[in-house]
């Protein structure tokens, strides 16, 4: 319940995990997460869904969806839950190619919010690729080359570009190639329609997953008019290296902190700092790659300490 006493610092975020058909091994490995879910896909760092996908607030015996029922005034959102989601994504082989609704079909059809994201990619193999959007003129044309499982034609594939970032708004046909390592934001909300999944059997289950072509036909985007990846020059602010993505009231903002010994950055909203590389300190509190720290509202200046590669997930409220 809300006006529960509780000291006003940084806290620590404990990943929540997934387990994937698709998983590999990178997110053990790399980033020191240790989990029983085999084989895990998705670190979700930032995650607030009751009952479903939740977030452990370290040291607290909380969720984050509790912590942020019972502390709104370190959030001050103007949503009834968490409303931006952080997950870093392994793929050791291609995600189903699918895309996300927007907020009235998702309403109407799953009781949920849509859920536009967005990508940065950490690391791609040597011909590593996305695929984004496709080559349909017409939802009929896009209809026709489905029912004809014309995916080659239909389908449009990009190189990932490391480092880059890429937006994908609702009703955008995407799916994360190969061993390409992303950090993910999004919307608070959990809704996918699978158009294609290679025909790929769950080894563990014997079975196909689901497809929902209806639902890809209602929302896909015709004509695609996707723009691909963004670069956006960083700037050197206070000992810090700014690069600064992306910034809509009522869907999230982000940005990346780059510091090699010690840089300031000033932190009014709450903010999700989530380590991908180095070590150091944020606030004085010890993190290290693969770590995620919560900084709450009107925080003030937050020293960074290190040789550190920090994104930094908040939100503004709808003006």
């Amino acid at each position: 319940m809300p006006g529960v006493s509780r000291e006003k610092r940084i806290y620590r975020i404990a990943p929540y995990f997934e387990e994937r058909m698709w998983g590999g091994n990178r997110l053990r490995e790399e980033f020191g997460y240790v989990t029983d879910v085999d084989p895990v896909g998705e670190a979700y760092n930032v995650v607030a869904l009751p009952g479903h996908a939740d977030c452990p607030v370290v040291g607290e015996g909380i969720t984050l969806s509790q912590l942020y029922a019972q502390q709104p005034d370190w959030f001050l959102c103007d949503t009834q839950q968490l409303p931006i989601r952080v997950n870093i994504l392994d793929p050791a082989a291609d995600l189903s190619v699918q895309l996300h609704p927007g907020d009235e079909y998702a309403l109407a059809h799953d009781g949920s919010r849509g859920k536009p994201e967005a990508w940065v990619i950490l690391d791609a193999p040597a011909g590593g690729y996305i695929e984004y959007g496709h080559h349909a003129a017409t939802k009929e044309e896009f209809a026709q080359l489905v029912e004809q499982g014309d995916y080659k034609r239909l389908l449009k594939y990009l190189p990932a570009k490391k480092d880059w970032f890429i937006d994908i708004p609702a009703g955008t046909l995407h799916a994360i190639g190969k061993n390409v390592l992303t950090y993910n934001i999004s919307r608070n909300a959990d809704l996918t329609y699978r158009l294609y999944d290679y025909n790929r059997v769950n080894p563990k289950t014997g079975t196909t997953r689901p497809l929902h072509v209806k639902k890809v036909l209602d929302n896909v985007n015709v004509p695609d008019n996707t723009v691909g990846f963004v670069w956006f020059e960083p700037t050197l602010e206070q000992g810090c290296r700014v690069t600064r993505y992306w910034d809509e009231p009522g869907l999230y903002t982000l940005l990346r902190l780059q510091v090699e010994n010690h840089g300031v950055y000033e932190q009014e909203r709450f903010a999700f700092y989530t380590v991908v590389e180095g070590r150091g300190t944020i606030g004085g509190c010890p993190v290290k790659k693969g770590d995620t720290v919560l900084i709450p509202h009107g925080f003030g200046q937050v020293e960074l300490a290190g040789n550190l590669d920090v994104f930094v997930a908040t939100y503004r409220n709808k003006e």
